[in-house]
């Protein structure tokens, strides 16, 4: 085994706790002992970095909301357009969400860190910034916003749940809830690809 990286323990239990989350499915598949084992380490080098189990789940779940940010981040970045950036954002939440379903589930459960508000606040920016552009007729963001949050994670939830169902193409789903009900202007909307939302 190549010696650890100094500094590197933290990451590597975090790490492993997350594994852990995802195949077992829940935070109850994670206890500080397979932590330990899934790592390779002792048990009582966790103690170094968290001083118990649920530091380790918080940690977990922050980190979570972190590479949600981080993803949803790196791809409005890509637009400048307010409608397109919006959506960009949409997708990348729906795809976080996808792409770790356990976790994802985890980071909304009953042990809810503070990330998830700063990522419903960079939702309701960006369905303001389309109202303040003349492109949603949004007269309450934040209410719209709501709306629209509710509904990725419905299409995270429903399709984590059935995988195997036949769902439409994500990214026109994704669309078109966005563009409905962040009330989006129709052929503004359609103009970024996917499907006509109205």
């Amino acid at each position: 085994m190549a010696p650890r990286i100094p500094g590197r323990l933290r990451a590597d239990l975090l790490a492993a706790a997350a594994a852990l989350l995802e195949r077992g499915g829940s935070l109850e598949a994670v206890t500080l002992r397979a932590v330990a084992r899934e790592a390779g380490v002792s048990a009582p080098a966790v103690y170094g970095h968290f001083p118990d189990l649920g530091a380790l789940l918080d940690g977990v779940l922050e980190q979570g909301f972190d590479e949600l940010r981080t993803a949803i981040a790196a791809a409005v970045a890509e637009h400048s357009d307010p409608v397109e950036r919006l959506l960009a954002g949409c997708r990348a939440y729906v795809r976080a969400g996808l792409a770790t379903p356990g976790r994802y589930r985890a980071m909304f459960g009953p042990r809810r860190p503070p990330g998830g508000q700063t990522a419903f606040d960079v939702l309701v920016e960006g369905v303001a910034a389309c109202a303040a552009a003349g492109r949603s007729g949004s007269a309450d963001p934040r209410a719209d916003a709501a709306l629209v949050w509710t509904a990725l994670h419905g299409v995270v939830s429903l399709r984590t749940a059935g995988p195997d169902l036949p769902w439409p193409d994500l990214d026109g789903q994704v669309q078109a809830l966005v563009g409905r009900l962040a009330l989006l202007d129709a052929d503004r909307a359609a103009s970024s690809g996917g499907q006509r939302p109205g």
